[in-house]
């Protein structure tokens, strides 16, 4: 049996960042679509250099927008490097995102086939888990049925269970919570322990720092696309906790006096954005600090931010079985009032919630799920 390794070499990316050229005696409107743009490089990752070999279980720290899920991309050839090289010998395969690769207008059987083959399976692999896919994902019946009929849920299901159709050597992680029904989170969550387990290397990104700890041998911190640290966990973790306190002084010295210390241990998503006539109804989940719920929400929502000491509050069984926790209420739902709210599809990107614990820190931003609703009411 060959050697399992995954080596980057002094990598570093560039990305290319087009910038509208907008008139302001114009108004913006068509004049300013015919107003011209210029592309500029932002370099995201730089010298990236660390070798892994069977057995490593390397934690990916960083917060958020240190350029952990480029990383992960860069690693499994999704971006090439504009310098240096990455090297790995093995099947690598990726969990980042379960809904990439689909086609709308394919049928379900197909969408198999395509993004299984844009993974680098071959066709004898897809046709021999087609079965297994589609009864994971509880889709067998609707197979021949185009992939735009499905919902957010059971595309999610579909992707993940493509994803996870084949045992790795190597496997990259972005996150190790999905939820769900709660058939399928159990079914998932016992999936995803046996990969992780069976694989040879894992690289896993997570936003819970105490999983990492638990499960990995190794850290990789990332600050501001550069690499901080790679080597042994806890002092990996040392150093994160580092950068979480010098992000942390940063944020309160630009804010008023009462703005609460960022930190990074929260685990959660949002999941659906409402336009309302009068504002913005926003659910997800959110597991704070220690397994502890929210005792508050901070919003960051174009530039102004609002702290939210009273919100709705939802049991989610799921979150429950996900996170094997007995008891808790991990569900919000609230409503933002605002005005500008027009530009519906840019609110995913406009508005960040944060979960503010009991000594007024606040956690990273939650990510947006795979599949979030965004939707006018």
């Amino acid at each position: 049996m060959s050697d399992i390794l995954l080596r980057a070499h002094d990598v570093t990316l560039d990305m290319p960042l087009d910038t509208q050229r907008v008139s302001v005696a114009s108004g913006g409107g068509f004049g300013a679509a015919l107003g011209g743009a210029t592309r500029r490089y932002v370099t995201v990752l730089s010298r990236i250099e660390f070798s892994a070999s069977e057995g490593d279980r390397i934690a990916l720290m960083g917060l958020n927008g240190a350029g952990k899920s480029t990383l992960l991309r860069v690693l499994n050839g999704a971006y090439p490097p504009t310098r240096g090289v990455v090297r790995s010998s093995g099947r690598m395969q990726s969990l980042l995102n379960p809904g990439l690769g689909f086609s709308d207008y394919a049928t379900v059987a197909e969408n198999v086939v395509l993004r299984g083959t844009a993974m680098g399976l071959r066709r004898a692999q897809l046709n021999a888990a087609m079965g297994d896919i589609l009864d994971f994902s509880g889709l067998r019946e609707r197979a021949s049925q185009r992939l735009h009929t499905l919902s957010a849920g059971q595309r999610m299901r579909l992707g993940f269970a493509i994803s996870t159709a084949v045992q790795p050597d190597i496997l990259l992680m972005d996150e190790w919570i999905a939820t769900g029904d709660a058939v399928f989170v159990q079914r998932a969550q016992e999936r995803l322990r046996d990969r992780f387990h069976a694989s040879r290397i894992v690289v896993l990104a997570s936003h819970g720092v105490d999983l990492q700890r638990q499960l990995c041998n190794k850290a990789l911190v990332l600050d501001g696309g550069k690499m901080r640290f790679f080597g042994a966990i806890d002092e990996g973790v040392s150093v994160y906790r580092d950068i979480v306190a010098a992000a942390s002084a940063k944020h309160s010295r630009l804010g008023d006096g009462d703005v609460p210390l960022l930190f990074g241990d929260v685990r959660g998503f949002v999941e659906r954005i409402r336009l309302l006539p009068r504002g913005i109804e926003v659910e997800g989940w959110a597991i704070g600090e220690k397994g502890r719920e929210a005792e508050a929400l901070q919003v960051d929502f174009d530039g102004s931010h609002y702290r939210l000491d009273t919100f709705e509050r939802i049991g989610r069984d799921d979150v429950l079985r996900a996170s094997a926790r007995r008891s808790g209420t991990y569900g919000f739902r609230f409503v933002l009032p605002c005005a500008d709210v027009a530009d519906l599809p840019s609110i995913g990107l406009r508005l960040n919630v944060s979960v503010v614990s009991a000594k007024d820190k606040i956690g990273q931003p939650l990510q947006t799920a795979v599949g979030v609703i965004v939707e006018a009411a």
